[in-house]
């Protein structure tokens, strides 16, 4: 049963079946070829991967994010930036990496970043004389930072699967975040200055004041969300109502926001919401069949083939995520591979934050590795660069984050510093 399912999966996918409309047949195919088990447990196995109260931070989040993109929002974060940072080498790829940053201490989603920053910042860049690879390649794995810095849909998916503290898997991500932003500035200083991009000059204290003051209540929503989760104020399911409703306001104040916008809105937000819950529950669902089917017990065995070397380990389970990645969408992936692999890590000795953020990053690699990379697919799309446009400059950014990754599995502190000073 376990093989039929994996096969079924791998052959659906190859075809071009949607990963969670693949998963969710691969499933029903390994129940009616197993023959021990009801079709019932399906639809069983779907209601209680999807009935879960921190699942329910994902559309507020989602919402937020929507709303910061027509709301008015995203564009001061990205004037704010572009006064910050415009002036150093690389000029708008640098607005691109720091206004991710910004744009993730709120939305938490990979997709909405590189859909809002994608439209204004890859035509500009164009336009500038960046190459249609490089202002894909930038735009892409910046929008990567969106679920390593918190808040974050993937750690709430996760920690809803391993009832671990959504608190402290946020904190966890945020140091490597951070890590992983200053390093594709320093990538994108250095292509700047081997491909001769221009730069913009230095606007002044008084500008860079005046578009701080326009930006700054847009700035507070991620000050909220931490101070709140981390203080104990809210749990962060609670935090997504606070922001969502935070940037309905603001948007509203600042006029961008229209009935027929919200409308929108909300449609792009059960949409979203539709894609990432439907996974969860189909996901799940191979999950617990594997689980069933003693994967678990096999991995755990093929693994201690290579030793009990924690290193070994490590890198093993790594190159895994990072292979699987490449042919399977990231959040799928995860879903699968999570339950199947915490036992594991569990039985290893591995702290249990630190691996969720190992997990979590290899997942956002898989988002920018040919050839499934979905952030690649949305970034081309927004920006209207042909996906044949791409070359080698994506490899650069995906180094740059198995490098911080590899850190992180060998270097506790860079995730658990955070959340066991707070916690």
């Amino acid at each position: 049963m376990v093989w039929t399912v994996v096969l079924g999966a791998a052959l659906l996918v190859s075809i071009g079946l949607p990963v969670a409309f693949s998963l969710g047949l691969a499933s029903i195919g390994g129940i009616v070829v197993g023959g021990t088990l009801p079709l019932e447990i399906v639809a069983q196995r779907i209601v209680n991967a999807v009935d879960k109260f921190p699942l329910l931070a994902v559309p507020l989040f989602v919402l937020a994010g929507e709303l910061m993109n027509t709301g008015g929002i995203t564009g001061r974060i990205i004037d704010f930036a572009r006064g910050l940072v415009g002036h150093i080498r690389g000029g708008l790829a640098q607005v691109n990496v720091v206004a991710s940053i910004f744009f993730a201490g709120v939305s938490g989603s990979s997709t909405a970043d590189a859909a809002a920053l994608g439209k204004i910042l890859i035509p500009s860049m164009r336009k500038e004389g960046f190459d249609d690879d490089f202002a894909v390649a930038v735009t892409a794995a910046t929008a990567t930072l969106g679920p390593i810095i918190p808040p974050s849909v993937v750690m709430i998916v996760y920690a809803s699967m391993t009832n671990l503290s959504i608190g402290r898997l946020f904190l966890a991500g945020l140091l490597p975040g951070l890590i992983i932003g200053l390093l594709f500035m320093v990538l994108v200083y250095i292509f700047a200055t081997l491909r001769n991009y221009p730069i913009h000059r230095w606007i002044g204290l008084r500008e860079l004041f005046r578009v701080f003051r326009k930006a700054f209540f847009a700035l507070v929503a991620p000050a909220i969300i931490a101070i709140g989760i981390v203080g104990g104020i809210f749990t962060a399911t609670e935090a997504g109502a606070i922001v969502a409703t935070y940037t309905l306001v603001l948007g509203l104040i600042y006029g961008d926001l229209t009935v027929k916008r919200l409308g929108e809105v909300l449609w792009a937000t059960a949409e979203s919401t539709g894609v990432i819950l439907f996974m969860v529950a189909t996901a799940s669902v191979v999950g617990w069949l594997l689980a069933i089917g003693q994967f678990p017990v096999f991995l755990v065995n093929t693994i201690s083939l290579f030793g009990t070397d924690y290193t070994v380990i490590m890198l093993v389970i790594i190159l895994v995520l990072l292979l699987i990645g490449t042919v399977l969408d990231g959040m799928a992936a995860m879903i699968i591979l999570v339950p199947v692999l915490f036992p594991v890590a569990a039985q290893l000795g591995i702290d249990q934050i630190q691996f969720a953020t190992v997990v979590v990053l290899c997942t956002m690699i898989g988002a920018i590795t040919p050839p499934v990379g979905i952030l690649l697919y949305i970034s081309c799309q927004v920006g209207s660069v042909p996906f044949s446009a791409l070359g080698w400059t994506i490899w650069a950014f995906v180094g740059v984050m198995v490098a911080v990754t590899l850190g992180v599995a060998f270097i506790p502190a860079l995730s658990l510093w955070l959340p066991y000073a707070f916690f």
